[in-house]
């Protein structure tokens, strides 16, 4: 699996550092965490964000610059290399996928996530153990409250 991610695998490992939320995911293989963090890249690609991308540009027939970021909002290109030249990632979008990534890893495939995702309101356990989940808190898109507080500013209408 090839990683089509906004982080490389070398920012993720000094970004969290130190992070005990992270033991278990720093034990997954290369091929584990490129899964988590192409799915968190994809969530944040889904999501509506203002403005457009840096670069609009086709070539044979399929867009330059395939991720939502970079991206011109009012204007103004976030984040600009003023040495390449070359529009990039700002760095709290790469913080949000990371968080997005570990949150992911950490709802797994059959969790309380699943459930809201697929309708489910509520559920009994054994007769004894029941849980109600608000309206909605399936559908909010990300799943790390982190990432989407550090996306917060970008969002709103998709322009392109």
């Amino acid at each position: 699996m090839t990683l089509d991610a906004y982080v490389t695998l070398a920012e993720v490992t000094t970004y969290l550092i130190g992070d005990d939320r992270a033991t278990a995911f720093h034990a997954l293989t290369d091929q584990q965490k490129t899964s988590y963090l192409n799915r968190a890249t994809k969530a944040i690609d889904s999501q509506p964000v203002r403005g457009k991308k840096s670069d609009m540009g086709i070539t044979a027939g399929v867009p330059d610059q395939i991720r939502a970021f970079p991206r011109i909002i009012d204007g103004i290109i976030l984040d600009y290399n003023s040495t390449s030249k070359v529009a990039i990632v700002p760095p709290d979008v790469k913080i949000a996928c990371i968080e997005e990534a570990l949150e992911i890893y950490r709802a797994g495939t059959d969790g309380r996530k699943l459930l809201q995702d697929q309708g489910v309101k509520s559920f009994v356990i054994g007769g004894k153990l029941s849980e109600t989940f608000i309206d909605g808190a399936g559908n909010r898109g990300l799943l790390s409250a982190t990432a989407r507080q550090l996306l917060r500013k970008y969002m709103g209408a998709r322009t392109k």
